[in-house]
């Protein structure tokens, strides 16, 4: 197993030298109740703050794809902010040492490992990382850490035309490439790059002027000015730890599978042999992770940075693109390794960017992740839904069902929806507060967007003014906060960014640039400084500053947090759908109300997703049934003055509850508890 040992060091100061701890030794803090009471904060380190200008190095402000300069001790320098905005969970980038550029690209986001042992320099040392944790949870959040086992970084190239270094070229004579066994001998003139060829099942071949010429030589890359080295610890500088062979192309051309032009099934076997088995493209190099001894170097990197830094969970990255067997093998040992070590509930929510349920479902099967980013509802609903016109909200029901499954189609088109999500718990993983085993249907990750897809902001039209815009988000973040699942922010949603896809949704949170906007003045567009109204009076006239802490959004995501953390029924409640429609028009029209239930209290959530009118919560002579009995006055969390009345009729409600006929406003959300 690879450790990493620190000395004592003496952080001097006016009046003592004092040894920090050593990171790695001892038992570890156990931290999480129930991950249903969490809200995760993403914090990609290198954007978020910097606090330790000793590893500002290759640094450029004015380079989306350079690093910035943020860092450890700029995440825990920034605790008051996270406290104020009421999250509870940070989820932090990969923390290993990378390969430092690529391509012109720098590796701030942490995804290009290059040694699995060590820290990346540019976030700071160990022991910072550990005091960071530490604060973290004397402060009551909890630290997810980031991890890659699917690659690793632009590591070694192919050697196809077996010259001893890396090319690019061109092949053939003007015909088709001729698989291995046939004897045309004209072939098409292909593009061939060293260090990034196309998908091969039969591995990267290499090429002479006669043809093939069996399994392309991989050559490990050794330039230590931007630290492409043979990656560490030595298992992973063989060539055996990789698959070779060659880059993912399914998602481009469907048709190398056999497929229509847009793609191909989630199942397709030709599709879903390239996605494991493939390097992802850029060249980064994919794990032979069937094999055992590459499995068991992993848990111990893995394992090892739980013990340093004392996390509570992983995010885990391209989860679809590893084998269904290497989770079965690597989870269980991780949650028997965290238990074994005095950590509790110790959490594993993986990535698989697809947005189909019946992908995403059959990676919560067997005892692998405890659950993942739920994709299907990023489409369906903040892509989709919430950006639409307000029509056929079924769709959001009918998300709930292939999770949980339904006999009844939402959309009354006669589906019956088999639960596509695993509803039991894994053996030694997360549970409630009193022992309980928690599932992946409850333990679904929501987001509203991440580091790979443009901000919400991004998909509105440009000419939307800003408080439309504030309108559409805050609906969107009001759904997030109260749905069930683990709702997950991205840094910067709280200010408001914009940014569409990598690199620009990945903006610097303490730089002034991004706190900018264009206005029209004296007949041209000038770059001014974002303004917000800050009393109430009509009138924009606040500077928005870095970290701001009393603009809008900020304030408005930090009440829905208050009111999620004071309800027990948002956190740990079982969701109900009451109403959804299945049309464009209608009284109902952009109507999609859920109850949130739990022994202990109810809440109604109702929403009008559509743009123009307000809508009611009743079509034709049926009003909306809710688990409130009759004479139950209804206040709304988000507006205390804002209150509703349970009536006995209008409806067919089960023993104990009443009816409710309201009008919604146009993009609103109303959060409605029982009060007196």
């Amino acid at each position: 197993m690879t450790r990493i040992f620190i000395f004592a060091v003496c952080v001097f100061s006016a009046t003592a030298c004092v040894a920090p701890p050593t990171p790695g030794e001892g038992p570890l803090s156990d931290n999480v109740i129930n991950w249903r009471d969490e809200v995760i904060y993403q914090i990609m380190t290198d954007r978020f703050a910097d606090g330790d200008a000793s590893n500002n190095y290759n640094t450029n402000l004015l380079d989306p794809s350079a690093y910035h300069g943020g860092d450890w001790r700029g995440i825990a320098e920034k605790f008051d902010y996270l406290e104020a905005l009421g999250v509870t969970t940070l989820w932090i980038s990969p923390v290993v040492k990378n390969v430092e550029s690529d391509a012109g690209f720098s590796s701030y986001h942490g995804y290009w490992t290059q040694d699995f042992s060590r820290p990346n320099p540019h976030f700071g040392d160990i022991v910072a990382l550990r005091e960071m944790v530490d604060q973290a949870h004397a402060r009551g959040f909890k630290v997810i850490l980031d991890i890659v086992t699917n690659h690793v970084g632009q590591a070694f190239y192919y050697d196809i035309n077996k010259n001893g270094q890396p090319d690019e070229f061109f092949l053939g004579q003007g015909g088709r490439i001729v698989p291995i066994g046939e004897t045309d001998s004209s072939s098409e003139l292909t593009r061939i790059l060293e260090w990034d060829p196309d998908f091969n099942p039969d591995g990267v071949q290499a090429w002479t002027s006669l043809g093939p010429s069996g399994l392309a030589p991989i050559i490990f890359a050794r330039d230590p000015k931007i630290n492409r080295m043979p990656p560490q610890p030595d298992l992973f500088a063989q060539d055996y730890a990789y698959n070779q062979k060659g880059r993912v192309t399914i998602w481009n051309k469907p048709e190398v599978c056999g497929c229509d032009p847009w793609g191909c099934a989630w199942n397709n076997p030709c599709r879903r042999e390239q996605e494991v088995l493939g390097d992802f493209p850029g060249g980064l190099k994919d794990l032979a992770t069937h094999r055992y001894d590459v499995r068991n170097a992993l848990f111990d990197a893995f394992s090892n940075w739980i013990d340093i830094g004392d996390f509570d969970g992983f995010r885990i990255d391209t989860l679809k693109h590893v084998e269904h067997g290497f989770w079965d093998d690597f989870c269980p040992r991780i949650r028997e390794h965290t238990l074994g070590k005095g950590k509790q509930n110790f959490f594993m929510f993986g990535e698989a960017f697809d947005g189909d349920d019946n992908l995403l479902g059959e990676y919560t099967q067997g005892q692998g992740v405890d659950s993942l980013f739920y994709f299907s509802q990023y489409y369906t609903l903040f892509r989709g839904a919430l950006l639409g016109d307000g029509s056929r909200t079924c769709e959001i029901e009918r998300l709930h069902c292939r999770r949980h499954g339904c006999q009844d189609d939402p959309c009354g088109e006669g589906q019956t929806f088999e639960a596509l999500y695993n509803g039991a718990g894994k053996f030694n993983g997360p549970t409630g507060e009193y022992g309980d085993q928690l599932n992946s249907r409850q333990l679904v990750v929501n987001f509203l967007s991440n580091h790979d897809v443009g901000r919400f902001i991004y998909f509105m039209p440009p000419e939307w003014s800003q408080s439309e815009k504030r309108k559409l988000l805050h609906l969107a973040l009001g759904y997030l906060l109260t749905a069930d699942g683990i709702p997950c922010l991205y840094y910067g949603v709280e200010q408001e960014f914009e940014g569409g896809n990598d690199p620009a949704n990945r903006e610097t949170l303490g730089d002034i640039n991004n706190y900018k906007t264009k206005v029209w003045k004296n007949g041209y567009w000038q770059e001014s400084q974002k303004t917000y109204d800050s009393d109430g009076d009509g009138a924009d006239d606040t500077v928005w500053e870095p970290y701001d802490t009393g603009n809008p959004s900020f304030k408005y995501i930090a009440l829905l947090n208050s009111i999620r953390h004071n309800h027990i029924a948002l956190r740990r409640g079982e969701l109900r759908v009451r109403w959804s429609t299945t049309g464009s028009a209608g009284d109902d029209h952009g109507i999609f109300a859920f109850e949130r239930q739990h022994a202990d209290e109810n809440i109604l959530v109702v929403m009008n997703l559509g743009s123009q009118t307000s809508s009611r919560t009743s079509s034709g002579t049926s009003s909306m049934p809710v688990g409130f009995s009759s004479g139950t006055t209804l206040n709304d969390l988000l507006d205390p003055g804002n209150s509703f009345q349970v009536q006995s009729s209008g409806c067919s409600p089960e023993v104990g509850e009443g009816c409710l006929d309201i009008s919604v406003p146009p993009r609103t959300i109303l959060i409605l508890a029982s009060g007196s």
